[in-house]
This record gives C-alpha cells, structure tokens and sequence, in this order.
C-alpha cells in the first residue's frame, strides 16, 4: 500500500544541520479546540469528536509518555492552555524529564490566519478568520504563565502554506510575547498534506531574524487518518517509516505535527504507528531531539 504520497522539495533552506534530524511534536489540545472544530466535525470521521473531551488528554499524554520513556526518546508537547487547566495531573509529571519539552499552542486552539477548510464528508468550505491581534496576544501570554516554565515556542494550530510569511504584524506579537520560535508552515500550497520538506528558516526579510520558523512537514496524522482511516494505524506507520528513508542521509531537518487524542482513536499502543517512526529513525542513523533543543542549537 502506497497511500502515503511524498512531499516536494522547499525553497527555504537556510539553516542546516549536519545529519537528518527529527523533532517529534504533540499538539496537545482535547477540550480546547470545540469551536474551531465544531466546524469541521464529519459524520464520517466521528474520532473528532474525541477533541472536545478532557480525559482523552490524559489517556493520550499517558501513552506518549510511557512509549518515549521507554525509548528514551525526546519529545515536545505544545500544550493549548485551556487543555492543561483540564488535565494538570497528567501533564505536570512531564516537567520532570528531560525527555519532554512543553511548549504552548495557545489557549484556546485560535488561529492565526484565516482557515479554509473542507471536512471529509462535510458540505461546503469552513471558515475561521483569523483572530483579533488584542486576543491572539493575550491567549500566548496567558498560556505561557499557565506553564510556568520558560515558553519560547509555539505551535499556530492548523498550519499555513509559508506560515507566517508576509505578516511582520503576527511577529510581532510573537516577539514581545517573548517567543524565540514559531512552528506554522505546515500545508502545501493546495492548503493540504504532505507538506513539502521545506526547511527551517529565520523571518529576516519581514524584520524579525531572532525568530525562528521550524516548519512541520509530510502529513499531519489527523489528516492522513481522515483520508485512509483510523485503523489504518500500522499503513501510516510504513508511511512515516518511508519518510524517514527519504530524508536519511541528508541533513534534512523533519518536524512531525502529531495530537494526543489522535495517538487514542488511532491505537498508538496497538498499532504502533509513532513507535515505528521512532524505531526506524534510529536505525537509520536520524538524529532525535525537541523543538525547543533545535532552536537552542541554532
């Protein structure tokens, strides 16, 4: 089965590192994304509806966790505010191994841009506009005092062809709300998946050079699950699998945009889909490490 496509090369290739790297990212955000996902939900892909719900955070950080301890693999979780308030037993344990960075993806899951979208199954075209720059500072700053650590990433929820390109406004509020790096290319240029392997880059030409865009590439999992299943756990597995003997041997730098509930509705435990990945980019030779270690390396 080759279901998974391959992305394109990207222009932007500024900074590099020396063997292909992984940085395993967790958007972290059941509870905190009802009103955005509200319009998106498809009969046909009822696993959505696991976002709305608090304890799906804790059975999702709960898995992830015991896999990357087990593997000793690190990791970050960029947490939506409102999802930590919900669920601090599960995530405070986190904070006291190295293994896991916590980053933030703001309060309540608000976007950036505007998002257009179309559902599996859904009729007509969705649309989010993007948030008022008074509240999209005030959902970071809060979320970064909600963590109580030194927050100096986030993660746009959705993802943007060319992220925050053309938008010195949205840095800014990035920079005085103390943020070093930003993740948010993560579509193609049809506003899909998979994402070309676009690298990481600093926002020089918009006036911002100490900000550092670390794009996510290939598919977002609830993207490619929408499109080939839920139980198509152990297909994406090979998918990511093949993603990682593309990229090895370069110095190409991969940010995966993964979900806590997504690890619950499609059976990481039973199918081991991100365990695969893992596996597989050490045996090949893929360096592994969070986004908050990249940024401080570069």
């Amino acid at each position: 089965m080759r279901a998974e496509g391959w992305p394109r090369a990207g222009r932007y290739k500024i900074i590099r590192a020396n063997v292909a790297t992984l940085l395993i990212g967790y958007d972290t955000e059941a509870a905190a994304v009802g009103e955005g996902l509200a319009r998106f939900i498809s009969p046909d892909v009822p696993q959505y509806r696991a976002a709305l719900e608090p304890d799906v955070t804790r059975r999702g950080v709960r898995v992830l966790q015991r896999l990357h301890e087990e593997l000793e693999a690190p990791c970050t979780f960029f947490i939506c505010g409102r999802t930590l308030l919900h669920a601090l037993d599960a995530l405070e344990p986190l904070t006291s191994s190295p293994l896991f960075d916590l980053q933030q993806h703001t309060y309540s899951h608000v976007v950036f841009r505007d998002v257009r979208y179309t559902a599996q199954g859904a009729a007509g075209e969705a649309v989010i506009p993007e948030t008022p720059h008074v509240a999209l500072r005030e959902e970071l700053r809060i979320t970064s005092d909600l963590i109580r650590r030194e927050c100096v990433g986030v993660r746009t929820p959705f993802g943007y062809y060319r992220g925050l390109r053309g938008r010195p406004d949205l840095l800014a509020i990035l920079e005085e709300t103390g943020h070093g790096f930003v993740t948010s290319w993560g579509r193609n240029e049809d506003n899909g998946n998979p994402t070309p392997w676009v690298q990481p880059f600093n926002y020089a030409e918009e006036g911002y050079p100490g900000l550092l865009e670390i794009p996510f590439q290939f598919w977002l999992d609830g993207v490619w699950f929408d499109q080939y299943g839920y139980r198509e756990g152990r297909a994406f597995g090979r998918a990511l699998a093949g993603a990682i003997d593309e990229i090895a041997g370069t110095d190409t730098v991969w940010g995966t945009a993964f979900h806590e509930w997504v690890a619950v509705e499609a059976d990481e435990e039973g199918t081991g889909w991100i365990r695969t990945l893992i596996t597989r980019a050490r045996e090949a030779g893929v360096e592994i490490m969070s986004y908050r270690d990249y940024w401080a390396r570069n």
